[in-house]
C-alpha cells in the first residue's frame, strides 16, 4: 500500500475508535421506563394502569388532568390496578401589606396529600405529602388579581403532578425490584400485579 492510503484509514480508524469512545463514555446507564409500552409488566404499563378518584372542585379537576399527563403522556390503553387517591388543601396569605393596609403580594401554597392503592386487595403501594408555593402581584384591578392568582394555582397544579409521578415511579420501581428478588420466596406478597 502507498503511504497516504495508509494514513487514511490509519485515520479513519483512529476517528472511528474515538467515536464509538465518545458514546461508551456519555451513555449514562439510567433505564429508560418507556422502553417497551406493550409488555404489560413494563413501568409505563403501570402507570397507565392507575385510576384516580374523582373530586368535584376545579382544582382538584386541573390537579387530576395534569396527574393523569404525567403518569400516562403516551395515552397507553390498560386495565385499572391502581386507585390514586388525592386530598388537595390549599391556602392564600398575603406576603406584605401596602400602606394602605391591603395586600400588596400574596402566598398561594397548594398541599396534597396522596394514597396510591392496589385496587383487588386495597394495599397500599405509596403514599406521601407534597407541598409547593408561588406568589403573586396584588393589584388595584380585581380581574388581574384573579387571573393571576388562577395561573400560579394551574402552575402549581403541575408541579405537584411531576412531584407525585416521581415518588410514585421510585415506590413502584422499588416494589418491582423486590418482587423480582423475592419472586421464589412463597410467604412473600408482591403489592405489584405483574405477569410472568
Amino acid at each position: 500500500m502507498n503511504k497516504p492510503l495508509k494514513s487514511f484509514f490509519k485515520n479513519s480508524f483512529c476517528f472511528t475508535i474515538s467515536i464509538l469512545m465518545f458514546f461508551l463514555i456519555s451513555s449514562c446507564g439510567f433505564q429508560v421506563i418507556y422502553k417497551d409500552q406493550y409488555v404489560e409488566n413494563s413501568l409505563a404499563h403501570q402507570l397507565a394502569s392507575i385510576v384516580i378518584k374523582k373530586e368535584r372542585n376545579q382544582l382538584s379537576q386541573t390537579l387530576k388532568n395534569n396527574v393523569y399527563d404525567a403518569l400516562n403522556p403516551d395515552s397507553i390503553k390498560a386495565t385499572n390496578k391502581y386507585f390514586l387517591e388525592m386530598n388537595l388543601k390549599q391556602s392564600v396569605s398575603p406576603t406584605f401589606t401596602n400602606v394602605s393596609g391591603g395586600s400588596g403580594r400574596n402566598k398561594v401554597t397548594i398541599n396534597v396529600t396522596y394514597v396510591l392503592k392496589k385496587i383487588a386487595t386495597a394495599q397500599i403501594i405509596s403514599e406521601g405529602n407534597t407541598e409547593v408555593f408561588d406568589s403573586y402581584d396584588v393589584t388595584p384591578n380585581r380581574y388581574a388579581t384573579y387571573t393571576a392568582d388562577e395561573f400560579a394555582k394551574e402552575n402549581l397544579t403541575k408541579i405537584i403532578a411531576q412531584n407525585i409521578r416521581n415518588s410514585i415511579v421510585n415506590d413502584l420501581m422499588e416494589e418491582i425490584r423486590d418482587c423480582e428478588k423475592n419472586k421464589n420466596n412463597k410467604n412473600y406478597k408482591c403489592l405489584v400485579e405483574l405477569t410472568n
